[in-house]
């Protein structure tokens, strides 16, 4: 464990993930109604896909890779997790998707320069090691005039009554979703990671415009209230997801590349 590098435990921890990531409350996208709320978040903040060259980084399990192409871009897909990326890789092939897959690490894409139009990256940020050089890549391999869009949330700071959900679900005999069926294995492994990511303390919409800004992104688009998409959901607010969803600090921030 002592020689391993923090990009180890990320991979290691979400190659053990792949099984119940999308039945992660926040994470699986499977209504119709959820698909639509995505859908105008996205042309909201990057426009119509009309054949647009796009780069879904962290893609994981494909969730919102697939989306994108659902919307008329032409995606490329990129993870350094091949578990995730395998089952990916199968929701395209089922959809008879041209989507393209790359096993690369989001914080270097060795991509070429001004290559996408557009950049989304979903529930990333928050784990970075090197945020600053991350962000200065991304604008790098994005075309001139191309939008980078970061979907993301305070995974850390946990209201005390999130920290119950678990717990209730266990006493009450719910459904658990993914995160609560964690082993407490799997969650000290989370703890680890966490505790040695730049954002150990929780990240927030400033931190992310700030990276922003320092990159040399301007004309920002800023959303700090997701509640369409939780209402696509069917969440209601006294529910055990609703209740999880609002005390999260979620939000969409884009930015575009100077021409």
């Amino acid at each position: 464990m002592q020689n391993w590098s923090i990009k180890d435990e990320i991979r290691d921890y979400w190659s053990l993930r792949a099984e119940t990531y999308d039945s992660s409350a926040g994470h699986g996208i499977a209504k119709h109604a959820e698909i639509d709320a995505w859908g105008r978040l996205i042309r909201r903040h990057l426009g119509d896909g009309e054949g647009r060259k796009a780069l879904d980084l962290a893609c994981g399990t494909g969730v919102m890779t697939m989306l994108m192409h659902g919307l008329g871009f032409k995606v490329t897909g990129l993870d350094f997790t091949e578990p995730m990326m395998a089952r990916a890789r199968r929701k395209s092939d089922e959809a008879n998707a041209a989507i393209r897959f790359l096993t690369r690490d989001a914080e270097e894409t060795m991509e070429p320069d001004n290559t996408y139009d557009v950049i989304i990256a979903r529930h990333l940020v928050w784990t970075l090691t090197n945020p600053d050089k991350a962000f200065s890549d991304w604008l790098r391999i994005l075309k001139p005039g191309g939008r980078l869009l970061i979907i993301d949330g305070d995974f850390v700071r946990q209201h005390w009554l999130e920290r119950l959900l678990p717990l209730l679900d266990r006493v009450f005999g719910k459904q658990q979703d993914g995160h609560s069926l964690l082993t407490p294995e799997q969650w000290a492994h989370h703890e680890r990671i966490v505790g040695r990511v730049h954002f150990k303390d929780g990240i927030r919409a400033d931190d992310t415009l700030r990276l922003f800004k320092s990159a040399g992104f301007g004309e920002m688009k800023i959303e700090t209230d997701l509640a369409d998409i939780r209402r696509s959901r069917g969440i209601k607010l006294l529910s055990r997801k609703g209740l999880a969803s609002t005390l999260q600090h979620r939000f969409a921030i884009s930015g575009r590349k100077p021409l």
